[in-house]
Order: structure tokens, then sequence, then C-alpha cells
């Protein structure tokens, strides 16, 4: 759908609640609102991700490899040691 008569004759094809949508959803575009989104329940997701390291034993390792100077010779306030 390129022109208005091909979007117009489309959205008289609607039902009534996707018309409704459809106006709801132009409403606030025209008026430079943002659409709502609900938010997303990330329940549905628990126990999907496979990850390939135990969180806490990588929080370690970094943790350590900071305290330890291999990610780098200066202390947390930006300064070298020494």
């Amino acid at each position: 759908m390129s022109t208005l008569a091909e979007i117009e004759a489309a959205a008289d094809a609607l039902p009534l609640e996707q018309k409704k949508k459809l106006l709801h959803f132009l409403a606030a575009r025209v008026n430079g609102e943002q659409e709502d989104k609900a938010s997303t329940d990330l329940a549905r997701f628990a126990g999907t991700v496979r990850l390939a390291e135990d969180p806490l034993a990588w929080q370690r390792r970094v943790r350590g490899e900071w305290q330890h100077g291999v990610l780098g010779s200066r202390r947390v306030d930006g300064k070298p040691e020494g």
C-alpha cells in the first residue's frame, strides 16, 4: 500500500475493533505521543536462558581480574597505582 486511497480501502475492510485500534494509533502519532507498549512479563522467560558459565562464577572471575590489575593498572578513582 502506497497511496492514501489504498490505505483507506484497507482500513474500511477492518473489523470495528481493529478500526478503533488504528484510530488510537494514528491519533497518538499525530499528537506526537509514543505508542503505548505493554510491559514485558519476564516470568515467561524463566528457565529458558542457557548460560555457558555460572553467573556468580563469572562475576567472581571478573572481579578478581579487576582487583589484581589484569584489566588495567588504574585504581577505581582513575589514578595510576603506585
